[in-house]
């Protein structure tokens, strides 16, 4: 208080207290004020100069202006609560003389006004002053503790203590929620431990505690209860009965915990750092069940019937759950969005301010959260707005995991500010604290302390622990909890005596504790009584109104898409990411022969890189897919695990984070195929190879949001990402030809399982045989090339190979050698198959035994006969090749008739047709190009050309570049073939992370290598 302030306030009471002249009384009065404020040496000379101002004064009449001047004086020098002290020392002072009169009463009014104190408040407070009897106290705002079983009162509160001599009142000032107390009797009463004297009007700060002999103390969470009505809500009891847990180990962390409270308190939770405070919290709250006992809410068991307190209790961990990129509105506004969807945009946004006011935090709405390391808000708002988003919708039970922890004492002392207030809206609030000040401290109504191995060592008021704890081990002074001269407790004193070690022959202390943990334990259950409650008939009140699933799909995106933006870094890297990584491949493979005089520049046709760059930007699709999923919940599961109190949708919020990932894919495809293509110059398939690599990017997005499912270090997740890719570059057929895979897991005819379980191998073909044959020069010359090359194949590669085996078959047929039988009958059911198939196509029907060759019934007839077949069934290949080259010829004769058309040719070709992909997709580099297997012969050259097997209902086993598939006897091209296959593997990783099925795996692995687990 400054000099000037002072000299205001004594000149105020001068101007107050010479009404009739000051006695003797109100001299005192202001001695013991400024005795209050002053220290001794002062107190003389500040009273002699209230002397002198009533002297000034003497012969001046009392002048109301004079009042109001004095008063705006102060005003803006002090707060409401100040206020309202200076107005109750006005009154003591004036009405020391035991009266007031008209005109004393008529200033204080007039000073109320000034003020801002209504004058309901000041007519409280002339009560509480003057009231000498208990009799005289009958207030709504007032309190009164006495010994009498009945109470008198008709307005006025009123508790009960049979060993009190005199009374106690507790007057309450709403206005300001200021609490006074006055004491007039015989008995030593103590104030945190001071002695109240008898008539003296004090101040009554949070955590108070009155005692006396005999009596159980009044708590200041007591006192509250009286003024606050907690009728008009549903009243909470909560009860945990004989808790244990043991963790997965086999190791206890609670042992037989037991607590009983009610809706209107706050509770410390406190222990050693081990000590299972943590576990406990969340064992009440539900997200751990207990090994054995229960929890109960109003009698409702919350881990048998967690369905029926949905929405009742709220949690706020240690950890931030806030989004980062997010402001500090749009954290509360999204949070409130999900909890009441029958409000309308107003309320929501009348709400969010209101909570950003209580919370302080209204000037900082608009601020980004920012990260712990680099912080926009400060610890204490980023804690506050913790607190914020359960506050939004006022969970009738609270937990709060250390919400102190690495803030200030003063940021400390606001949370518990906030959470007090909110069991006074008649909520249960618990928290786990640690290292508490004394004004902490003493807020808290009740405390649990549990000691190493999870033991329960106490439950009861916060100050009478530090009396229980020296009572116990017979400390001097074990009576005194608080301070005699301050009223302060030190918490920090529980645990010096819970832990206090033992001291060797040598003086020095030893790791031994003098009183173990199962002995303190002991020792509560011995002294304290069983903690019982009366279960409430109240049903649970929730004020959620969740919104629909399809709403929270759209509130999830809009919020993952607002942080997205807000994340300045994130949007530049990943939509340049695009483009740079195209520019990057497209300039480095964008390859022409400078030695070749006839080439003028770069020309699309004769770039041998193109397959190269196709299977790069699928890889690179991947890649892209992965990264910007892999992160997606990892980042989000603290969040997902305050959610998880809401009971908000999980298929919502995985199709949120889906369609946003499917929608960035999209972009990044786009941008990278628009800059490729336009590097390389690959002319008119935009859509297609665009299609091919979203698709791709999808499946890498689930891919990638499962393993951020399933794991829970984000290092985990990108050292997995290359597990992930090495799988999808050697499998797809490119790095290592199927054929030259390891026996084992390879094939030589066809695409082996492990090649059909890439999403690089459908993608890479899709992209091959789509860039072959559909672009326009492709489009044109196809269906000719197509029976060109397989009258080619027939003629000189599969019927000189049954014409072999047929020689063969001759020769051996009359072998007395059973190898040499056995391989004939091979060979003779192998020719009679392929002479079906061909029978087929030519439409012949001539031939007679084809159907019964074995070896007993072939002879030299049978053999000239197929020799006949084969020999015209080569000459039918034959003329089928030359009629499709004439029509081939005849066509491109049409298209370069003139010099203007040749050219227009020659630039069609070279701007849509690569030969580095028509090599690869007609496998001529290939030295077998037909093969036996299984029986069958099978055709390596030409992949391109062939149609599928109609013998397969599902062509998953196909070859390599073969142009369609077979799926249920519908012929369909390989891009829509592929790119549904892909998106089917999408759809099945969708499934797993819905079900999380992943993380079940790892959790199973986990468990089977415990010891327990393996036991059983």
């Amino acid at each position: 208080m400054s000099e000037a302030l002072l000299k205001a306030i004594l000149r105020l009471f001068a101007q107050v207290a010479r009404e009739g002249g000051v006695t003797k009384q109100e001299r005192e009065q202001i001695s013991f004020f400024l005795h209050e404020h002053l220290s001794k040496p002062a107190v003389d000379n500040y009273l002699h100069q209230f002397d002198e101002y009533i002297k000034t004064l003497a012969d001046t009449h009392v002048d109301e202006n004079t009042i109001r001047k004095l008063c705006q004086e102060i005003n803006a020098q002090l707060t409401q609560k100040q206020k309202v002290v200076i107005i109750l020392e006005l009154i003591t002072i004036i009405q020391a003389d035991g009266n007031i009169s008209a005109h004393e009463d008529h200033l204080m009014k007039v000073i109320g006004e000034t003020f801002k104190v209504n004058e309901e408040e000041i007519d409280a407070i002339e009560v509480f002053v003057l009231g000498n009897k208990a009799e005289q106290l009958d207030h709504p705002d007032i309190l009164i503790i006495d010994s009498l079983l009945t109470s008198n009162f008709s307005k006025a509160k009123h508790i009960v203590r049979t060993h009190l001599y005199g009374f106690i009142s507790v007057l309450h000032v709403k206005q300001n929620d200021l609490y006074f107390i006055k004491y007039l009797g015989a008995t030593d009463v103590f104030l945190n431990g001071v002695p109240v004297k008898p008539g003296r009007i004090s101040v009554l700060a949070v955590g108070s505690l009155l005692r006396w002999d005999k009596d159980e103390p009044v708590y200041y969470g007591s006192i509250l209860k009286q003024f606050v009505n907690f009728a008009s809500l549903n009243r909470i009891s909560f009860e945990a009965k004989n808790i244990s847990f043991k963790f997965k180990n086999g190791k206890l962390g609670l042992r037989d915990v037991n607590l009983a409270t009610e809706s209107g308190n706050l509770i410390a939770l406190m222990g050693a750092s081990g000590a299972g405070k943590s576990t406990l919290l969340h064992v009440l709250n539900g997200s751990e069940k207990p090994s054995e006992g229960q929890v109960l809410i109003n009698g409702i068991d919350i881990h048998k019937n967690p369905e029926r307190i949905e929405g009742v209790i709220g949690f706020v961990p240690q950890d931030d759950l806030l989004i980062e990129d997010l402001t500090v509105y749009q954290n509360l506004y999204y949070a409130a969005r999900l909890c009441f969807s029958h409000k309308s945009e107003a309320e929501i946004d009348g709400l969010v301010m209101t909570v950003l006011e209580d919370l302080g935090l209204a000037e900082s709405k608009d601020l980004k959260v920012g990260s712990p390391l680099h912080k926009t808000i400060s610890g204490g708002q980023r804690k506050r707005l913790n607190i914020g988003l359960e506050l939004l919708r006022e969970p009738a039970v609270l937990f709060c995991d250390e919400p102190t922890s690495g803030l200030s004492s003063r940021d400390s002392e606001n949370i518990i500010d906030l959470l007090k207030e909110l069991s006074l809206k008649g909520k249960l609030v618990f928290a786990v604290i640690h290292q508490p000040s004394s004004d902490i401290f003493k807020m808290f109504d009740k405390l649990v302390i549990l000691d190493t191995g999870g033991y329960q060592i106490y439950y009861g008021n916060p100050v009478d622990a530090i009396v229980y704890f020296k009572r116990t081990i017979n400390m001097i002074n074990s009576e005194e909890g608080e301070c005699h001269e301050c009223g302060n407790v030190n918490p920090e004193q529980i645990f010096n005596i819970i832990e206090s070690k033992v001291i060797n022959e040598y003086g020095h202390f030893t790791n031994e504790r003098k009183i173990s943990a199962q002995q303190w334990n002991e020792s509560y259950l011995k002294y304290h009584r069983p903690i019982t409650i009366k279960p409430s008939d109240d049903v649970p009140h929730s004020t959620l109104n969740i919104p629909t699933r399809l709403k929270q799909t759209r509130l999830f995106s809009l919020r993952d898409i607002q942080a997205k933006i807000h994340n300045t870094q994130y949007m530049v890297i990943n939509l340049l990411e695009a483009p740079v990584l195209a520019f990057i491949l497209a300039f480095i493979v964008r390859y022409y022969n400078v030695d070749d005089k006839h080439l003028t520049g770069y020309l699309f046709g004769k770039n041998l890189n193109i397959p190269a760059y196709l299977f790069m930007s699928v890889i690179v699709a991947l890649f892209m897919g992965l990264t910007v999923s892999a992160e997606e919940i990892i980042r989000d599961r603290k969040i997902l695990k305050r959610e998880a109190f809401l009971h908000l949708s999980r298929s919502s919020y995985i199709l949120s984070k889906i369609s946003i990932l499917f929608m960035l894919s999209a972009i990044q495809t786009f941008m990278f195929v628009l800059v490729g293509n336009y590097i390389l110059e690959i002319e008119g398939l935009f859509l297609e190879h665009w299609l091919i690599l979203f698709t791709t990017s999808c499946f890498a997005n689930l891919l990638g949001l499962n393993i951020s499912s399933g794991f829970n270090s984000a290092v985990t997740i990108y050292i997995l990402i290359p597990l992930l890719l090495i799988p999808q570059l050697i499998l797809s057929g490119v790095v290592v030809k199927f054929d030259k895979l390891n026996p084992t897991i390879g094939n030589t005819a066809t695409v082996p399982f492990v090649g059909d379980l890439m999403a690089s191998r459908w993608a890479f073909e899709a992209a091959m045989v789509t860039q072959f044959k559909d672009n326009r020069f492709g489009e044109e010359f196809y269906k000719y090339d197509k029976a060109m090359a397989n009258a080619d194949f027939q003629k000189v590669y599969l019927i000189p190979e049954l014409e072999t085996r047929l020689q063969y078959c001759l020769q051996s047929y009359k072998s007395k050698d059973d190898a040499d039988r056995a391989k004939v009958a091979t060979d003779l059911q192998l020719i009679q198959a392929e002479v079906v198939k061909e029978l087929e196509v030519v439409g012949q029907d001539k031939y007679k035994g084809v159907s019964d060759l074995t070896v007993t019934k072939f002879d030299s007839t049978v053999y000239e006969n197929l020799s006949a077949f084969l020999n015209q069934l080569k000459q039918f290949y034959m003329k089928r090749y030359n009629a499709a080259d004439q029509v081939k010829e005849k066509r491109i004769q049409e298209l370069t008739s003139t010099v203007e058309k040749e050219k227009a040719f020659e630039k069609l070709r070279e701007s849509y047709h690569n030969d580095a992909v028509a090599e690869l997709v007609k496998n001529l580099t290939e030295t077998h190009r037909i093969i036996e297997s299984d029986g069958r012969l099978v055709q390596k050259i030409y992949p391109i050309y062939k149609d599928p097997d109609p013998e397969h209902m599902v062509d998953f086993d196909a070859q390599f570049y073969m142009p369609s598939k077979h799926f249920l006897n519908t012929r369909v091209d390989t891009l829509f073939f592929n790119t549904g296959v892909i998106w089917s593997m999408t759809f099945v990783l969708a499934l797993t992370l819905y079900f999380d099925v992943l993380r079940r795996i790892i959790d199973g692995i986990g468990n089977l290598s415990n010891p327990i687990y393996r036991r059983k």
